[in-house]
């Protein structure tokens, strides 16, 4: 292959590059902050004319010979053109747009000088086409050439310092992009300037220039890729497809040399270029007939479940819109059955046997969310292929929902902190200023008589009482866990309870059973609870208070406090556990809610149920795991 047809091609190559994300910058990029990319299209489209003019330069025709000469000659617009795009490119705290209308005059006076230079050179040139090397007719410059070259190298010169300062006042993805710049102009400066060398007598030329087409790619590269991220995916198909034809160039490269070495004569006598060349052109026609194929191909294997991109896009958008998992399962079987026409069943915990209808179980792993089909046997390929789409979209949906809610979660148990951080400090500043004046009232009560001096006690017991409350409601919450052995350990706090209020507590706890949990904070769950039925049953005939802990199949530990007291009204039921609503005689009305605070220290739970036997009960659930798992580290 011939030296000039090499160098022909390379420059169509770079022309055609040129030309086609030129135009595509100019003219196919329609959102306002792209507007710098322009230009940048300009640049592209004056690389790819002054490449064509070398080409344009070997042709014997005078007037074609001349065109040429001013496409070469136009070289000053290249350097303006990246000039205007670095102006842009960088817009330190303005918007592109403005930024534009406040250039038009400077950038118009810079395209009036490219015009005037490329217009002077062109008319006052000599320049003359002599032979060199292969080519029959190239450029050497007289002084009109020199004088247009050295403004051409003065505009690039002030283009990159504009991209210099660009970078020091810039950040993240600019910065990366000036720095592609950087590099993509220092590798054109080496290759386009290797033109003027035959000029000085260099027999260098035209080796360097055989690598521009790379020179387009690498500046356009330097931007699209940190900047548009919308057109990545259509740089990875492009440099797959550039591989895939590297690849093959360099498979039939081996196998003419195999099949030259074995005698295979009808390989051998074809040139290896048109071997390349029908085999790009396959690979082209194949490439282009793949997505038609596979559409085929998907209407017969699957009929009647094609999906257009925007039906992909409405499901996707309306399934990310739900804010709860109830939410998302009656969105998503919605759009599913209007789809398929076809009643479906959406569930995220495993469905019940008697569930026949076809299934959509997304469920639930430690990396992530898994997709089921299940009772799809009788529905059509067409049917169960729109099924596993719409799955795949479900299943990130719930990634994304589960994200959302655990988010949400970290931000009300931050608030909520936060809240008993400011009521903490609160009730520790209210505790300080009331027992000074209840110091000072106790005092001077020794000063009554009996009755009044025992009647003014019992009230300044009683306030004391609701301030530990209160400090230990708002307060911090610390936790010491230790292994408890619960029987004895209630015993001891039922033994006080049920001497203090005189009423009689059984207790069925096994004597081998143990929990790891906070002692003092336990005991002050089992004192609230144990007070408040104690409350309710000394008064009442054959009042009784029975303890009971089990360990449950789901590895955890339910303790419970039950008496036969009068039942909790259905109104107070509701609101059992915040602070200042159930309030017993006596009471500070914190009582539950301290013991709600305590459970959820431990990762517990507490709850209020009924039953024939015991009108009344609190059940408190220890996660026997989680508790083993916060001892271990400890």
């Amino acid at each position: 292959m011939s030296l000039l047809l090499v160098f022909n091609a390379a420059m169509l190559i770079t022309t055609l590059a040129g030309t086609v994300v030129g135009s595509w910058l100019c003219w196919g990029i329609k959102e306002p902050e792209h507007l710098a990319l322009r230009p940048l299209g300009g640049f592209c489209l004056g690389m790819a004319i002054w490449c064509g003019s070398h080409v344009l330069l070997q042709h014997t025709n005078p007037a074609i010979s001349q065109l040429a000469l001013l496409g070469l000659l136009a070289n000053p617009f290249i350097p303006t053109t990246f000039l205007h795009f670095a102006l842009l490119f960088i817009a330190p705290g303005d918007s592109p747009q403005r930024l534009q209308h406040r250039l038009r005059t400077p950038v118009a006076v810079l395209y009036l000088l490219a015009l005037a230079v490329t217009f002077i050179s062109f008319k006052t040139t000599n320049a003359a086409f002599p032979a060199w090397l292969v080519f029959p007719a190239f450029i050497m410059l007289d002084s009109a050439g020199w004088l247009n070259l050295f403004y051409t190298i003065v505009v690039g010169v002030v283009a990159h310092a504009i991209l210099i300062w660009g970078w020091h006042i810039s950040s993240a993805n600019k910065r990366r992009s000036i720095v592609a710049l950087f590099i993509a102009g220092g590798w054109g400066l080496v290759l386009a300037s290797s033109f003027v060398l035959p000029s000085l007598g260099i027999a260098w030329f035209p080796y360097p220039m055989l690598l521009l087409p790379s020179y387009v790619l690498l500046l356009v590269y330097g931007i699209v890729r940190y900047q548009l991220v919308v057109v990545n995916r259509w740089a990875v198909r492009a440099v797959f497809w550039l591989c895939i034809l590297l690849a093959l160039l360099l498979f039939i490269t081996l196998f003419t040399t195999i099949a030259d070495l074995l005698g295979v004569k009808p390989f051998t006598d074809i040139p290896l270029w048109e071997l390349w060349l029908y085999s790009a052109f396959v690979l082209l026609v194949g490439s282009s007939l793949y997505r038609p194929a596979q559409r085929l191909a998907e209407k017969l294997i699957y009929p009647g479940a094609q999906l257009r991109e925007q039906t992909l896009q409405y499901w996707l958008s309306e399934l990310q819109s739900c804010g709860s998992w109830d939410t998302l399962k009656q969105t998503a079987s919605l759009l599913l059955e209007k789809h398929l026409t076809m009643p479906v069943h959406i569930c995220f915990e495993h469905p019940n046997a008697s569930i026949t209808l076809p299934t959509l179980y997304c469920q639930r792993y430690h990396e992530g969310w898994q997709l089921h089909l299940l009772h799809w046997e009788n529905a059509t390929p067409g049917a169960v292929h729109v099924a596993e789409m719409f799955g795949t979209l479900l299943a990130s949906s719930c990634r994304g929902l589960q994200q959302q809610l655990h988010l949400a979660e970290q931000t009300q148990q931050r608030l909520k902190e936060q809240h008993l951080v400011e009521l903490g400090a609160l009730a520790a500043a209210m505790a300080h200023e009331l027992r000074n004046p209840l110091n000072i009232i106790a005092m001077a009560s020794t000063q009554c008589d009996q009755t009044t001096r025992q009647h003014i006690k019992i009230q300044i017991d009683r306030a004391d009482h609701l301030i530990t409350d209160m400090l230990c409601y708002a307060g911090p919450l610390t936790l010491q866990r230790e292994p408890l052995t619960l029987h004895p350990f209630c015993q001891s706090i039922a033994h006080f309870i049920g001497q203090r209020y005189q009423v009689p507590i059984t207790i069925d706890v096994a004597t081998d059973l143990t929990l790891n949990a906070d002692r003092h904070r336990l005991q002050q769950v089992l004192t609230n609870l144990l007070e408040n039925a104690a409350a309710f049953t000394r008064n009442i005939t054959n009042g009784q208070i029975h303890i009971s802990a089990v360990k449950t199949i789901n590895h955890s530990l339910q303790l419970g406090i039950h008496n036969n007291g009068p039942a909790i009204p259905d109104e107070i039921q509701q609101h059992l556990f915040q602070p200042f609503i159930s309030k017993r005689q006596g009471g500070s009305g914190l009582g539950l809610a301290i013991v709600r605070r305590i459970m959820d220290a431990h990762q517990g739970h507490v709850w209020h149920t009924h039953s024939e036997q015991w009108p009344c009960s609190f059940i408190c659930e220890f996660s026997l795991t989680t508790l083993d798992d916060h001892a271990s580290r400890e």
